[in-house]
This record gives C-alpha cells, sequence and structure tokens, in this order.
C-alpha cells in the first residue's frame, strides 16, 4: 500500500507541474519542437524553426536571438516527433507521466536485486525524478534503461538485457559506458547490444537523415560542449578548469581525456565486478557513476543515473567504515541540493534520504540511522544555501543579442550564457556534497572489487542469480514543484 501511495503522489505531482505548464516553459519545449521539426523534415539544431515554435509555447521578454537548443541524437528526436502531433499541453501531460513511469519502474527493478522496500527506492529516486520533470528532461527513461538492463542480466535474460541497456543511450555521454561494459563482459548479451545500437543508428537515419546525423556527430556534440564551457551549473572537470583560470581549449581537452580515463576506469571496475564477484548486474550501473565523476557535459539532472550504483554498492559492500562511506553517498547522492530549500523541497528532500538509507542500512537501528541521515543532509542543505542561495531569476539580467535563422541552435545558446552573467558566475559550493557522494560511490565500487567473495549460499526466497556464462548459481543469503519550482525559480 505504501508503494502505491508514493507511486501515485509521484506521478500526481509530476501531472501536475505539467498541468500548470512548468514542463512546457522548461527543456521540453526544446524537445517538442524539435520533434516538430523533425516531423516537418527541416532541422532540429538550427535557430529556425526551433526559436518560432519556442516563442508559441512559451512567450517571454527575453531577446530575439535565445532559443533553447535540443542537442539529442537522431533516435532520441524521434519519440518527440511523434510527441508533436499531440498539442503542446496533452504532450507535455504524457510526457510527464512517462517520466514518473520511468522512476518508479527503475524502483521496482532495483528493490529485487538490493533487496529493499520498493517504497524506500522509489522515495530516493523521488528528488531528482521530479528534478527531472520540472526541467522537462530526459534522463528518467536513461535511468529505466540501466535498471531495467541490470534486472535482467540478475535474472539470466540476456537479450532483452542487451536492448534495454540502449535505451540509456538517450543520454549518450552517461549512456556510452554502461552499453560498452555490457558488450565487453556479458558475452550473451553481445547481439542484443550489436542489435540495439543497429536499430538506433537506422531509426536516426529515419528520423533526422543522414547529413543531420553527420551534423550531430561533427557539430553539435562538440559545439554544445564548448558553449557551456562557461555556464555555472556544469558539474564537469573542463568548468571547473575554466573558472579556475584555464584556456577553453587546454580545459577542454583535459575535459575529454578525463572522461575518457573514468569511462574506462568504470567499465574496468564493473568488469571485475562481474567476473571476479560473479555480480553482472552492476556491469550497466558502475560505469554511468564513474563518468559522472567531473565528465562531460553534466548537470546536476543527470545524478539520478549514480543512484542505482550507490543503492546497489551500498548494499554489497562490507565493513562497517565503507558501510557508513557508501551510505552517506546515498544520502549525498539523493538530496537536491541546487533547487532553493522551500518547505515542499525540505520535506521531500528528508523523506527520500530516509528512504534511501533504509533501503541500503540492514544493520540494526535501521529507523534510527535512516532518521539521523535524513536530519544531518537536510541541515546541510539548508546551511550551504544561506552561504551560497541558489540562482533565482530575479537576478538573471540578460543583454541584447540576435541569432541568425540558419545558425546553430548551440551558438545562439552560447550567446545567451555570455549575455546573462549570473548564468557563469562561477558557483561551485553547493556542488561539492555531489562530487564527494560520486567520489564516495568509485571508493565503494573499488573496494568491493577487493572484497574476497563468500561462498554463495541458496536462498530460497530469492532464488539464484546467473553468472556470466549464462548458467545459474545460488545467490548470496541477503544480510542481517509545483514540489520544485521552475529551474531559476
Amino acid at each position: 500500500m505504501l508503494f502505491i501511495a508514493v507511486t501515485l503522489a509521484l506521478a500526481g505531482v509530476s501531472l501536475l507541474l505539467a498541468y500548470h505548464g512548468s514542463v512546457e516553459r522548461q527543456s521540453f519545449k526544446a524537445f517538442y519542437c524539435a520533434g516538430v521539426a523533425v516531423k516537418e523534415r527541416a532541422d532540429p539544431y538550427r535557430v529556425e524553426p526551433l526559436r518560432a515554435c519556442e516563442r508559441r509555447l512559451a512567450p517571454s521578454n527575453l531577446p530575439d536571438g535565445y532559443v533553447e537548443p535540443a542537442p539529442l541524437p537522431g533516435y532520441a528526436m524521434a519519440p518527440f516527433g511523434a510527441l508533436a502531433m499531440l498539442s503542446p499541453r496533452l504532450a507535455a501531460l504524457l510526457f510527464a507521466t512517462l517520466l514518473a513511469l520511468a522512476a518508479t519502474l527503475s524502483a521496482c527493478a532495483l528493490a529485487e536485486m538490493l533487496p529493499a522496500p520498493r517504497s524506500a527506492v522509489l522515495l530516493a529516486l523521488a528528488p531528482l525524478t521530479l528534478l527531472n520533470v520540472a526541467y522537462g528532461e530526459v534522463v528518467p527513461f536513461a535511468l529505466a534503461g540501466l535498471c531495467g538492463a541490470a534486472f535482467l542480466i540478475w535474472r539470466g535474460r540476456w537479450f532483452a538485457a542487451g536492448l534495454a541497456v540502449c535505451v540509456a543511450l538517450i543520454q549518450p555521454n552517461v549512456g556510452l559506458p554502461a552499453v560498452a561494459a555490457v558488450f565487453l563482459f556479458a558475452p550473451r548479451a553481445r547481439g542484443a547490444v550489436a542489435a540495439g545500437v543497429a536499430a538506433l543508428a537506422l531509426l536516426s537515419v529515419i528520423a533526422i537523415g543522414f547529413d543531420r546525423n553527420v551534423e550531430y556527430l561533427t557539430q553539435v556534440l562538440p559545439g554544445m560542449a564548448n558553449a557551456e564551457i562557461v555556464a555555472s551549473d556544469q558539474y564537469n572537470l573542463t568548468h571547473l578548469l575554466f573558472a579556475a583560470g584555464l584556456a577553453a581549449p587546454i580545459a577542454a581537452l583535459l575535459g575529454k581525456v578525463w572522461f575518457a580515463v573514468m569511462a574506462v576506469f568504470g567499465i574496468v571496475i564493473a568488469g571485475v565486478l562481474a567476473v571476479r564477484r560473479r555480480e553482472p548486474e552492476l556491469l550497466p550501473l558502475v560505469p554511468p557513476a564513474a563518468a559522472l565523476l567531473f565528465g562531460i557535459y553534466l548537470h546536476d539532472i543527470q545524478m539520478l543515473l549514480a543512484l542505482p550504483a550507490a543503492l546497489m554498492l551500498a548494499s554489497r559492500v562490507r565493513g562497517i567504515a565503507f558501510r557508513a562511506l557508501a551510505t552517506i553517498a546515498v544520502a549525498l547522492l539523493v538530496a537536491v541540493w541546487t533547487q532553493r530549500a522551500g518547505t515542499a523541497v525540505v520535506a521531500l528532500d528528508a523523506l527520500a534520504i530516509g528512504g534511501g538509507v533504509f533501503a541500503v542500512w540492514t544493520m540494526k537501528n535501521r529507523v534510527t540511522v535512516s532518521a539521523l541521515a535524513s536530519l544531518a543532509t537536510v541541515a546541510a542543505v539548508v546551511a550551504l544555501q544561506r552561504m551560497q542561495p541558489p540562482l533565482v531569476a530575479s537576478s538573471m539580467v540578460t543583454k541584447v543579442f540576435h541569432a541568425a535563422a540558419g545558425d546553430w541552435a548551440f551558438n545562439a545558446w552560447a550567446a545567451y550564457l555570455r549575455a546573462t552573467p549570473a548564468l557563469t558566475a562561477p558557483a561551485l559550493l553547493l556542488k561539492f556534497p555531489t562530487w564527494i557522494g560520486l567520489l564516495l560511490v568509485t571508493i565503494c565500487a573499488v573496494r568491493l572489487c577487493l572484497q574476497v567473495p563468500r561462498p554463495r549460499e541458496v536462498d530460497s526466497a530469492i532464488g539464484v542469480t546467473p553468472n556470466l556464462s549464462g548458467s545459474h548459481e545460488p545467490q548470496l543469503a541477503s544480510a542481517p514543484y509545483s514540489v520544485f519550482s521552475r529551474k531559476y525559480d
């Protein structure tokens, strides 16, 4: 009953955000308008027709040059082409519902593998899910792909798992390491991964044509990353180095190298966990968490994709010290640090942190530890926001700038950032808890690799876990806006 109540609450708040227009005014307007462009066989990466469509959906007093880009690959544009057949309001309602459903399915999959109450896991996912709904972003779909793939691997359904992990490519910079890990270390899923990637490539060509796919790879991806080097809401190493005074080209190069290193590191760690510890369900979950640590083109919304790894590792790592570190990581990653800490946001954070800690802390005093972790983390959120308040709309002033109809949308976005000093002022304090959480997840993943595997014992209540060869062996016994306001409100 509690799970049903949490599910209905999540869906209800998501629909409320969409009904009141919050979703339409955020990134969803860019995705919807890109879908309109796809449907009309226009270029979704140019200023026009994006700008005209966005102004119809969300009229604003911003300068004429303002347009929000939709830097999605062609296969991710295709569903928005279908959504564009609906009215913007109906499309936003359906989109918000699907985001809530994706988070719910992800919670069900994770709860089975932890094991933990589904309500507790869904609570842990709720704040960042609602943040994505409020912003109109697609990250929960990638979450469902990762968690679905992990669950299907856990159940020994390799072909379905290979297809599921490809869904995470809707966020290419985070999903790619997960796909690579499954392809490399789950031989029985390779055919499905190859088929899934081929299907996405074909869908991309059908949706936007071959030439525009080339545009996406050669112009949009590097152009969008370069445009956001100055953006204060970036979580990547490139922005951190640029804010420290390093030249943009050097900062960008070092950021790309770091991303490659962390992606490979995450893939290797996941492979060791799958082969040595025979926990292949971690293959699609650990690499994204590693890639999110100072990776490329990252925002707070994408930190949702680190939570599955944080929860799974916290339930598996041994030793009181590492259990404590893993639990701290869960609390830090569940909380939303960048939204103004109003009553509703603080209450949701408190419930979610309590749920996340309850899901992974299997030792005695479970309820007490969950409550204390919740109170301590929420107190830290409020304290840090007093030191560095989140950006609000009233503090944003944009100078006049222009953009030609045929220009790239990411160039117009770069001009908008440069014309809005509040969006480029360094703001690092509220990011540190998330970075610490990601670092702790990485440390716990390494620790789990070094642990000596325990002999597996049959647990009739849970069943058996598949190993990489596809046979089955016994599983380890289980151990004794609006809630969010709009982005800058």
